[in-house]
């Protein structure tokens, strides 16, 4: 009779523990992967970790096997087992970081867009035109600079004929306008729109200082043209900043400013994971996506240190970021790239809820031995 309690008691142990490991498991999953069916999630998690004990059980007896033990059962249950634990583990570790770091995470972005739409708003209209007739100048001058390298290789070879260097000098201009087109949003195709390969072959080799003279007219022209293009775009890129400064800005900072007085101390309330998703998933992506590309820019390198990086850097993802973004907490798989590559915040330590996560597992896998 006492041996049958001891084996309930221990079942009734190993399935509390294999529960809240599979709640864990589970919640982090269904975030990680936006499944809405948390309990069909849950149900499969518990049914994997019931395995894993057993996988476990099933390994252990074997080793005590003296007489004939069997190789490949080993290795299968063992593999088996550290499959099912690992998913576990590195879940339950996901799921406490959200628990205890969600709040911090989206207060600290929600915070980040704050301060960035109260810079914006402090702007005032005189420095936006000032800063647009900065852009202005140099692209002028950028240019000039271009054709007058362009004019000097044609005067240099008159007797020798157009060439390879001045029509590289055409090459560099198309490529300057198709390099600094994004940051206006110009959608104008510059490639072989100074110089075409095709259409343009037959200059190539003409001498002569009147046909050269005639070449500069030719291709003059047609590089002003493109600068009138992209002066256009840099006036629509301006007069949309203009109308953001007056009119997007305001309503941007009133509706966070409601967002911190109204729903922060809801979730400071609730003190869930899921409630961190949601808002992450509606007014936070709102704001994001309701933002220039501009803004999301300097936005982006705001959440990350790059006092000591550089652009290849950051692109290789070299860098530790200062504010950590929302929508990567709820990845089970981009939390533990970052925690591995050295990308978490400094405030942001797993050590403890990796130490906590184990003591589970352990204790759990350790009732079921008893079982």
């Amino acid at each position: 009779m006492v041996k049958i309690i001891r084996i309930i008691a221990c079942w009734v142990a190993y399935l509390l523990f294999a529960a809240y490991s599979a709640y864990m498991t589970s919640k982090s999953i269904s975030m990680s992967f936006e499944i809405d069916k948390v309990w069909a999630v849950f149900v499969f998690v518990m049914v994997v970790s019931i395995l894993a004990g057993l996988l476990l059980k099933m390994l252990i007896t074997e080793f005590k096997n003296t007489i004939n033990p069997s190789k490949s059962k080993v290795i299968l249950c063992l593999l088996g087992f550290l499959l099912f634990w690992g998913a576990s583990f590195t879940t339950n570790v996901h799921y406490m970081l959200m628990q205890n770091k969600g709040l911090t995470i989206v207060k600290n972005e929600l915070g980040n867009y704050k301060n960035f739409i109260d810079s914006k708003t402090t702007g005032t209209d005189n420095s936006i035109k000032k800063q647009q007739s900065e852009d202005e100048a140099n692209l002028s001058n950028t240019i000039q600079g271009y054709l007058d390298q362009f004019n000097r290789e044609l005067e240099n070879s008159m007797r020798e004929g157009f060439g390879n260097v001045a029509k590289n000098h055409l090459k560099q201009i198309e490529t300057y306008f198709q390099t600094s087109a994004a940051r206006y949003g110009d959608t104008y195709k510059y490639e072989n729109s100074i110089f075409d390969e095709e259409k343009d072959r037959g200059d190539i080799g003409i001498k002569g200082s009147k046909r050269c003279a005639a070449l500069f007219q030719k291709y003059s022209t047609r590089v002003k043209d493109k600068e009138n293009i992209r002066q256009r775009c840099i006036e629509s890129f301006y007069s949309i900043k203009r109308k953001n400064h007056k009119e997007e800005y305001p309503l941007f900072k009133e509706y966070i400013d409601t967002l911190f007085a109204v729903d922060i101390p809801k979730l400071e309330k609730i003190k869930e994971p899921e409630a961190y998703y949601i808002f992450q998933r509606e007014p936070l992506s709102t704001i994001y996506s309701k933002l220039g590309n501009e803004d999301k820019q300097e936005i982006a390198l705001s959440l990350i240190d790059t006092t000591s990086k550089s652009k290849a850097d950051i692109e290789k993802g070299d860098f530790r970021y200062i504010v950590y973004p929302s929508s990567r907490m709820f990845s089970t798989f981009n939390v533990w790239s970052d925690m591995l590559n050295g990308r978490l915040p400094s405030d942001m330590k797993l050590f403890g809820w990796i130490l906590f996560a184990l003591i589970i597992d352990i204790v759990t896998f350790i009732i079921r031995m008893f079982c």
